[in-house]
């Protein structure tokens, strides 16, 4: 897509869109440690619940496992709990990174996800192994929900990288795996594309 090289600023979701991930196997590794509720993890990540609040930073990596246990039954360490979560984590293709420096060249390059600290730790030690680079170094800046207090869809938190930035929305790309992250990004002005899994479409196939 030829008209997405003149847009002089690109903002890139993480999960889904960079690293590959399944969350399936998250609930997977949860049942297997004993969650009760195997429907808990999908339904708390996508509402104002335990996930929520977690990818925010309005509570600690401590404070989610000591909730989460109330939903397992018998004894479980917190590196059980950890590990479960971050089942989801999958692979960061090398040539992604590789078409983040190439557009680095002619375009500023950000990072705006949904996260939290466990997953952070979690994919950045595993990207440094891996690949043997940071993954920070790719953009000019990173941006990271749990650190920010907001959480997208909600509109505040492309404003709030919009003025930190200094960018025109108009100006400005945002790429998202999620459909909801996609159209509030267009609600705030930017140009946006939706990265469309299920047809199999990755970053590649836009540059």
């Amino acid at each position: 897509m030829q008209k997405y090289n003149s847009i002089p600023n690109i903002i890139f979701d993480f999960g889904g869109v960079l690293l590959n991930i399944d969350t399936d196997q998250a609930v997977k590794s949860f049942k297997k440690i004993g969650l009760v509720d195997t429907d808990l993890v999908k339904k708390e990540y996508q509402t104002n619940g335990l996930f929520d609040r977690l990818e925010k930073g309005t509570i600690s990596a401590d404070q989610f496992r000591l909730e989460i246990r109330e939903h397992i039954n018998g004894e479980v360490s917190d590196e059980q709990i950890d590990a479960a979560w971050n089942s989801m984590l999958l692979d960061l293709p090398y040539e992604r990174l590789e078409l983040l420096e190439k557009l680095k060249q002619n375009h500023r390059i950000f990072l705006l996800s949904n996260t939290n600290i466990i997953h952070w730790e979690a994919y950045m030690g595993m990207i440094q192994k891996v690949h043997g680079v940071c993954l920070s170094d790719f953009f000019e800046k990173d941006y990271y929900s749990h650190n920010m207090g907001l959480r997208k869809p909600d509109p505040e938190i492309y404003t709030a990288l919009l003025k930190n930035e200094g960018l025109l929305a108009s100006e400005t790309l945002f790429i998202d795996d999620m459909y909801a992250n996609y159209e509030a990004a267009k609600s705030v002005g930017m140009q946006a594309h939706f990265l469309d899994l299920e047809k199999g479409e990755t970053i590649l196939d836009l540059f």
